[in-house]
């Protein structure tokens, strides 16, 4: 059986390459499954999503730069997520929403 060290390991190396924009990944909690053949390993990370007021002009305009700043703030939200990982071979099984 691999340990719960490893599971996290594991887990946090798929959810940097299966989200590709996901940010500040934090470990949740982590848990052996009641037949003890699945690591539940919980991540949450952040998504910044393109901020649409972005026009790749600076402005010195305080409205515009302020409305810019509260863009960048809603495009970005914590994702949480459940990553299966199988607790003998260590093999991630996939993950789904908490």
């Amino acid at each position: 059986m691999i340990s719960f060290e490893e599971a996290i390991n594991v887990a946090t190396e798929n959810a940097k390459s299966l989200v590709k924009n996901a940010e500040n990944i934090v470990l949740e909690g982590v848990i052996l499954s009641g037949n003890n053949a699945l690591y539940e390993v919980s991540l949450s990370y952040d998504l910044k999503g393109k901020n649409p007021l972005e026009t790749g002009e600076e402005s010195k305009d305080n409205t515009a730069l302020n409305l810019v700043r509260l863009a960048e703030i809603m495009g970005k939200r914590r994702e949480y997520k459940v990553f299966l990982v199988d607790s003998e071979s260590g093999q991630f099984k996939g993950f789904k929403g908490r």
